[in-house]
């Protein structure tokens, strides 16, 4: 089943971590082109020896990225790894062992390569239960933590996702609840919070929450979630853009010469 998250050497698929994903073959040699989605990238890529676990079959890129559900993966060798300038783009360029010809390397584009929870270096003496916004906390452990509002005790919402690389500082995606508008419907909401210790000033790691003093009107910068269309939504959709008005388009009868 591609979408088990079966391990060849029992680890489970709760215990991995996405840190990247194989994009395009590189050279003769079974390298290939990884886009990574970790800040460890020569730890991770470039020391030979180090395991990574890449899946068996290409699961692909969604609208939102490399995040379907989890394939069955395997364990594998990193050989060596570089950067490569070309273009003026700097690639991550990976050789795994096993992976020794092109074609190899082509079979590996859309798969994503993980590491196990076990394999990761510790960022903090202590266990977490007492960080702020100024500690250093892997994405996984930051996503669901319960947020609260340090004066009031309320319950803000969840950390829905850790949004890297926005401005000097990461973001926390917070879920809020849902509200019902005037029109009786029920909508929900999001808030970016930035993780910085003068608005995060205590994380819990252990307790799963983290306390926040957000400035005057950050709460109220709330964003709508996108709702996801329907079947008969997208069928609509997709009969404006085409003009048919859900009505299906009569036959062309072809013309001698042009049928092929």
């Amino acid at each position: 089943m591609a979408n088990a998250g079966a391990t060849d050497d029992g680890v489970s698929a709760d215990d991995l971590v996405q840190v990247g994903a194989i994009v395009a073959a590189h050279s003769l040699r079974g390298e290939v082109r990884v886009t990574p989605t970790t800040d460890f990238i020569e730890e991770r890529f470039m020391r030979t020896g180090s395991t990574l676990r890449v899946e068996l079959q290409a699961q692909g890129k969604t609208k939102t990225g490399f995040d379907a559900p989890v394939g069955d993966v395997r364990a594998v060798k990193v050989r060596s790894g570089r950067w490569v300038t070309s273009k003026g783009r700097t690639d991550v360029i990976v050789k795994l062992a096993g992976c020794d010809d092109r074609n190899a390397a082509e079979a590996l584009i859309g798969t994503r390569l993980y590491v196990s929870t076990t394999d990761r270096e510790s960022l903090r003496d202590d266990d977490g239960a007492n960080g702020d916004g100024d500690d250093e906390f892997y994405a996984q452990e930051l996503e669901g933590m319960t947020v609260i509002e340090q004066s009031t005790g309320a319950v803000v919402g969840v950390v829905e996702d850790v949004v890297r690389g926005a401005g000097t500082q990461d973001l926390l995606k917070v879920g809020l609840p849902a509200e019902v508008n005037d029109k009786g419907e029920t909508v929900e909401f999001f808030v970016y919070v930035p993780f910085v210790k003068d608005i995060v000033p205590v994380v819990n790691a252990v307790a799963r929450t983290m306390e926040i003093t957000p400035p005057g009107g950050l709460l109220d910068l709330k964003v709508p979630k996108k709702k996801a269309k329907t079947a008969s939504a997208r069928a609509k959709a997709r009969a404006r853009r085409d003009g048919s008005g859900g009505k299906k388009a009569p036959e062309v009868q072809p013309v001698n010469g042009d049928d092929a």
